[in-house]
């Protein structure tokens, strides 16, 4: 009975430990390694519009690929690839599906999403997991604004729109940024919290994200993680935007990360948005309110 009682209390006394242990969970890449990460999606958008509800699915399928070129102390350039950047919208009124994969397609901007799967963009990232800036964004929207080139006079307008939507800086950051910035700045203990923030920046809207993260257990070198994001649009400052949009909402998420490299392995997020869009058209204003109900998943595939 005592050796059965100091083995149970040496189990606690173990665990009590292990609880009480900081751990450092911070990016420890391997120079010249590929490492390719998926993230799926759905949102569910409910819209209505002079007093008819109406409703769509919008699925997203990304895959990134990424690599190490070189680390000065805790900063490092990272070369992407956004080797998959496809969607599909799906509603009673219309369907439609965009994916960069396709090499023969007409759609101006699946042209250009294409060419932003082929060529490479590099970024500083901190161990830390802090976007810094970009290396060689100026040679990146170049090579992919040539697309344009090869699209016909009449679709040329509508495509260099598009371009300047999907290409802004700050819309081909939130590809990158929101894929580390999940990381505490100092060790952290089972129990504790830890707070980050970035921006979702789309063709029409930007959003602030303010993430709260708890490390729940920790277990053969992976942490356990779950997190809730309050998320808010900002609002926009161009005059002549015909379209804003104001959201707010939360998501909730768990997942689980590499303690050896800093990587999220997995992460499943479910969340909520409601607000409204107001529509400029020659003076007129129309507000149409817009409630998203979304899920996604984050998953290491290499």
């Amino acid at each position: 009975m005592k050796a059965f009682i100091s083995t149970v209390f040496l189990a606690l006394l173990g665990i009590s430990i292990q609880a009480q242990t900081p751990i450092t969970l911070k990016l420890n890449l391997e120079k010249g390694k590929m490492y390719t990460v998926k993230v799926t999606g759905k949102q569910t958008i409910q819209q209505t519009v002079n007093g008819q509800s109406y409703s769509l699915d919008v699925f997203s399928n990304n895959v990134t690929s990424y690599k190490v070129l070189k680390q000065e102390y805790d900063v490092m350039d990272i070369e992407f690839k956004f080797d998959t950047i496809a969607s599909k919208i799906s509603s009673t009124m219309f369907n439609k599906e965009t994916n960069s994969a396709k090499t023969g397609g007409t759609e101006p901007l699946e042209k250009i999403m294409h060419k932003m799967s082929t060529y490479t963009i590099i970024a500083k990232i901190s161990t830390g997991g802090k976007f810094i800036d970009f290396v060689n964004f100026g040679k990146f929207k170049d090579n992919v604004l040539f697309i344009l080139d090869s699209i016909p006079a009449g679709q040329r307008d509508q495509a260099k729109t598009q371009a300047d939507g999907v290409l802004k800086e700050s819309a081909v950051k939130s590809m990158i940024e929101p894929l580390f910035a999940y990381l505490p700045e100092a060790p952290v203990k089972i129990g504790d919290n830890w707070e980050t923030s970035f921006f979702m920046v789309t063709t029409n809207v930007s959003l602030m994200a303010q993430n709260s993260f708890n490390l729940k257990a920790v277990e053969n070198n992976i942490a356990s993680v779950t997190g809730k994001t309050e998320i808010e649009s900002i609002p926009s400052t161009d005059p002549n935007a015909q379209m804003t949009q104001e959201l707010k909402g939360t998501m909730t998420s768990d997942g689980t990360i590499d303690i050896t490299t800093g990587l999220t392995l997995k992460n499943s997020s479910k969340g909520h948005i409601e607000g409204t869009a107001t529509m400029k058209n020659n003076g007129n204003e129309m507000k149409i309110p817009i409630v998203v109900d979304s899920q996604s998943e984050t998953i290491m595939l290499k």
